[in-house]
């Protein structure tokens, strides 16, 4: 990112960023030139970029205490950022908080430092990145903040692990889940890190949505389908 060359860490690089994007929608909005389409787009781009930022750093310093994290065959497990509410309808706006939901692929353990020590589950590993996240994105620092960070749409909300297994959130949706919460699944994508959307192995996390819903009732599945369908030609 051009403004880490400046000397700025990444905290207060993703803070300056947002700044200068605020101040660049300001100005079109005096211009009468920043149409309501425009400031949702520029917003939702600046949560993309400033999540994928920050969950690259997250990942290059947990590696570096843990070693990367790996699944039972040996790969990298995974973990998705999906956007819920308006950033995963792409509908923010300057003042709008994100709302957010951290998904991992599959438990395992890390595979230690350069020694081979500290050693640590998946879960303990994406825990620790959340953490770390929010440091990154919602902490208020002498530059601001980036977005202020919701998690409260996670299965069993604030009183639940900050980060869930694939397995675990189907199991929730399946069993526990109530029906608002898969009808917010609805507006969900996976929003970062942008290197899981290129590649596609976040149509994974897809599995959740996909889980929501069979467990509509048939009336309301029927009245959503019919609010999705395309427009007649």
């Amino acid at each position: 990112m051009a403004l880490s060359s400046t000397g700025l860490d990444t905290s207060a690089a993703l803070r300056v960023l947002r700044q200068l994007t605020l101040e660049r929608l300001a100005q079109l909005d005096c211009a009468q030139q920043a149409p309501l389409g425009s400031v949702t787009r520029s917003m939702t781009w600046l949560a993309e970029v400033t999540l994928d930022i920050a969950w690259q750093q997250v990942m290059a310093d947990l590696d570096a205490l843990h070693g990367a994290p790996t699944k039972a065959n040996g790969q990298r497990a995974e973990m998705w950022i999906i956007g819920m509410g308006k950033l995963g309808a792409r509908e923010l706006n300057v003042s709008s908080d994100i709302d957010l939901i951290y998904v991992y692929d599959e438990d395992g353990e890390t595979l230690g430092n350069s020694e081979g020590r500290n050693k640590v589950s998946c879960q303990e590993y994406f825990t620790r990145a959340v953490k770390r996240m929010y440091a990154l994105i919602g902490d208020t620092t002498e530059h601001g903040f980036v977005f202020r960070v919701d998690l409260a749409l996670r299965p069993n909300g604030n009183s639940g692990p900050s980060v869930v297994s694939l397995d675990a959130l189907e199991e929730y949706l399946l069993v526990q889940g109530r029906e608002w919460e898969r009808f917010a699944w609805m507006k969900s994508r996976v929003v970062a890190p942008r290197s899981a959307v290129v590649s596609g192995s976040a149509r994974a996390a897809r599995r959740g949505a996909a889980f929501c819903i069979p467990a509509i009732p048939r009336l309301q599945r029927v009245r959503v389908a019919a609010h999705l369908a395309p427009a007649n030609p």
